[in-house]
């Protein structure tokens, strides 16, 4: 692929990739920062920041290196083993992106219009399917054309509920129940961004490959990750409206934008479709790139597919409180390497400028 992206178009696969199924539902939001009350906007605040650094980190270390393998933009080593090593650990941890993408596909059009939750899921997988196939290309135009107005009509949800009239307290403003493995708002907070944080590796190091320039691939890492961070803080005002009604909900924003009006109900139902298909084929391609080129690829992940649908029949809000943490405590190993892997290019590149300098 050409080297053609602009920080727009950069800025729209970091968006891609974060903005799923959990995040724009709501359901992520409520789970790592809503069940925490007002405490939530503290560890929300928190995440825009070390969101920001990143992406900013993860552009330079790909861009230094001139790489967007996954391995090689994580691991400070030089050893050929840890690099594959983390390489495929973190295709695993894509993988499971997928069957959460399913899981809330299926539950989305169940809670919506009482369609059988597999019909969601197996429509997921299908688009999903197609699109990875395509590789990088194929993926970079989708996104380009569906995630501004997924972003967009989801801000203008969030919005509204924020502001509109009516909503009021039905139950208790505490006393929910957080995940074991997040179960104070700092943790959360901690576990949420180094989740959410490591979907951003894959589109870090394919669009500081391919971008215009690097002020392109700096612009649109900065707005890529500043954006929605924003977006969790105002849609986090939106599900603490309703605190007992968020609780309930598979996807709370969804409830909310139904309970303001049934047809921003149905709209809002497939801007999130929208936005689970996003980050379904953003996280898959991500784990294909560690599938060898051959005629089998395509056989392998149309396997790799199916199955992730299967497991996705566990339900989407039991894969957010049990999945979603444990990748947390990863996503903090992998930050901590991406971090001293960033030093260690930036020490490196510094030392390289004072020797040309001297010469």
């Amino acid at each position: 692929m050409k080297r053609r992206l602009t920080s727009a178009k950069v800025a729209s696969m970091y968006i891609g990739v974060i903005i799923g199924a959990g995040f724009s539902s709501g359901r992520e939001c409520w789970q790592f920062f809503g069940v925490f009350g007002k405490k939530g906007f503290l560890g929300a605040s928190f995440m825009v920041l070390i969101f920001v650094i990143l992406a900013l980190m993860l552009t330079y270390v790909s861009e230094s290196k001139g790489t967007s393998d996954l391995g090689k933009i994580i691991s400070p080593l030089d050893d050929n083993r840890l690099i594959e090593g983390i390489g495929y650990l973190m295709a695993g941890i894509y993988y499971t992106l997928i069957i959460a993408m399913s899981a809330a596909a299926g539950a989305l059009l169940e809670q919506q219009f009482g369609i059988d939750s597999r019909v969601g899921g197996i429509a997921i997988v299908i688009l999903t399917y197609f699109t990875v196939i395509g590789d990088f290309e194929r993926l970079s135009a989708v996104f380009n054309k569906v995630v501004p107005l997924v972003f967009g009509i989801t801000m203008l949800v969030v919005i509204i509920t924020i502001f509109y009239p009516g909503i009021e307290q039905s139950g208790p403003i505490e006393g929910y129940e957080a995940s074991p493995m997040a179960s104070n708002w700092m943790l959360a907070a901690i576990i949420f961004t180094a989740y959410n944080g490591i979907g951003m590796i894959p589109m870090a190091g394919a669009c500081a490959v391919n971008s215009r320039d690097r002020k392109s691939a700096y612009r649109g890492a900065f707005w890529g990750s500043f954006l929605p961070a924003i977006l969790t803080i105002l849609l986090l005002a939106a599900i603490l409206r309703d605190m007992a009604f968020s609780n309930t909900m598979s996807l709370p924003l969804v409830g909310y934008a139904s309970r303001i009006s049934k047809p921003l109900g149905i709209v809002y139902t497939v801007v999130l479709f929208g936005s689970m298909y996003a980050t379904a084929s953003s996280t898959f391609y991500a784990f294909s790139t560690k599938i060898k080129k051959s005629s089998a690829k395509k056989y392998i992940l149309l396997v790799a597919a199916i199955i992730g649908f299967m497991i996705s029949q566990f339900g989407f809000k039991t894969l957010v409180k049990y999945l979603y943490p444990p990748q947390g405590y990863i996503g903090i190993v992998i930050i901590i390497m991406i971090t001293v892997n960033f030093i260690k290019e930036w020490s490196k590149n510094n030392e390289l400028k004072k020797e040309t300098s001297k010469d």
